[in-house]
């Protein structure tokens, strides 16, 4: 089971995406299988906790977004 950093916003599901490019984390909507396949997922809730409280510590826009850990699988369809 992988773990993924998510939440809501309007009423729909977003989760946490690294981008390489900006080097920082982007919220992205779940509105698709192609979203499933960029969003940050660990194999660990350990892993995804640790992430989350670097986020929560370090990145005040995200902080703000009320994340938590959830299980992947929640989202697939």
């Amino acid at each position: 089971m992988s773990y993924v950093i998510a939440g809501w916003k309007e009423g729909k599901a977003h989760a946490v995406m690294a981008c390489p490019q900006s080097n920082k984390f982007l919220l992205i909507p779940l509105d698709s299988e192609v979203a499933l396949t960029k969003i940050f997922s660990h194999p660990y809730r350990a892993g995804a906790q640790s992430i989350l409280s670097w986020i929560n510590s370090n990145d005040k826009q995200l902080a703000g977004e009320e994340l938590s850990i959830q299980d992947e699988a929640r989202f697939r369809k």
